[in-house]
């Protein structure tokens, strides 16, 4: 029989979720209309959400923690999305890279928002900096070895320089994520995964194997 401590923590956890999504649909609501993360104030954050303030600080420290814990959650959905593009067999083509990068693009268009909010609070907040960081270094690092394995294949250019070319591809996907898939039509974003998918291969695979 569950203990009456074990049900009020769930009960405080289910809580906690709940209070989370209304805040953080409010955060995306601020922000389509124009508010910078950086300047939006608790006080007008909780007015949208319909939470109390004193709710807010029940179970956040303040807009941090929110991002932080939005980001503990979404962080392992993108690595699941991106692993799809780093297992790929050493003789997967231009059609399989496009499929495996439209994954990776389907999953973070609907989070670009918050994420955005993410950066823009890793310019003052240290601990969403250092979680911020920690996901880039782990998307880079998962890329890195899938280029050196790919390498060992010969299907993936031997002349790259892993760690960098595999930096490089990350942040620029990262801003690419944020810049044009973000706010772009549904007719045009099967356009620029078609550019996206392109620009990987031509980087990392047709010297090897061509397209």
């Amino acid at each position: 029989m569950p203990s009456v401590t074990r049900k009020t923590q769930a009960g405080r956890a289910e809580r906690r979720d709940q209070i989370k999504t209304r805040l953080l649909a409010a955060v995306e609501q601020l922000l389509a209309d124009g508010q910078n993360f950086t300047e939006l104030s608790v006080e007008r954050l909780v007015g949208v959400a319909g939470v109390s303030r004193s709710t807010f600080y029940v179970y956040f420290e303040d807009k941090g923690e929110l991002i932080r814990a939005w980001l503990t959650e979404i962080i392992s959905e993108l690595e699941v999305a991106a692993r799809g593009w780093w297992s790929l067999s050493g003789d997967a083509t231009w059609d399989d890279l496009r499929a495996a990068l439209n994954r990776v693009v389907l999953v973070y268009r609907p989070h670009t928002t918050l994420m955005a909010a993410a950066f823009d609070a890793a310019a003052y907040d240290p601990a969403v900096r250092e979680q911020v960081e920690e996901m880039m270094q782990r998307n880079i690092a998962g890329l890195r070895k899938h280029i050196r394995a790919g390498q060992s294949l010969g299907a993936v250019d031997a002349t790259l320089p892993a760690a960098q070319t595999a930096a490089w591809l990350t942040w620029m996907a990262e801003r690419g994520l944020h810049r044009l898939v973000r706010d772009a039509p549904e007719e045009e974003l099967a356009i620029l995964v078609d550019a996206y998918t392109s620009i990987v291969w031509n980087t990392l695979y047709a010297g090897a194997r061509g397209r």
